[in-house]
């Protein structure tokens, strides 16, 4: 499989079951929308007012500079860490800083990733209850992908991250899974 993205490149592909997985390495990349943190490392951060705002931004005719077309994202950060409160961040890759006032930039650094798409069939070949919602089911990776294939995804700086594939109505398309990782001594 080939990269879906600017940012990637796709180092590896293997076959789990019928589940296609990539190993991806990102350069570091730019990313514009909303964020919101917890207010500390127990609670979960406000997502249903974080959405409200990313919302507002398109209701106020704002859109950012330069989005990738077609996709947007839901990245998680310290998600699998307990010792940071957790972020959440709606929002787009973009190219450039210049942005209408409102939206907030967020750099993410070069880094691996496992890379799979969250759809029924990966669910079936991984024997996991499909994904309905809610926080990303990262577990696949960190508790059975990872492991099987020599990776771990330890307390990672970057985020779990859900990318989204838009069809020219609006309507997802498909879902991609992207967790963290690096390789096991």
């Amino acid at each position: 499989m080939e990269s879906m993205h600017k940012q990637e490149r796709v180092l590896e592909t293997f076959d789990l079951d019928g589940a296609s997985v990539q190993l991806v390495e990102w350069e570091e990349s730019l990313w514009c929308g909303k964020i919101l943190y917890a207010k500390n490392p127990v609670d979960e951060p406000d997502v249903e007012q974080l959405m409200k705002d990313f919302v507002a931004l398109g209701e106020a005719e704002l859109s950012p500079n330069g989005p990738e077309e077609g996709w947007d994202v839901c990245l998680s950060f310290n998600y699998l860490s307990g010792q940071r409160p957790s972020g959440v961040f709606f929002g787009f890759l973009v190219e450039s800083r210049r942005q209408p006032e409102g939206f907030d930039m967020v750099w993410i650094p070069a880094g691996r990733y496992l890379r799979l798409e969250i759809n029924e069939q990966t669910a079936k070949a991984l024997d996991k209850q499909p994904w309905t919602g809610g926080v990303p089911p990262f577990q696949w990776v960190s508790e059975s992908i990872g492991p099987r294939l020599g990776f771990a995804c330890g307390d990672s700086q970057l985020p779990i991250v859900e990318y989204y594939r838009h069809r020219p109505d609006g309507e997802i398309q498909g879902c991609w899974l992207y967790v963290p990782v690096q390789q096991k001594k």
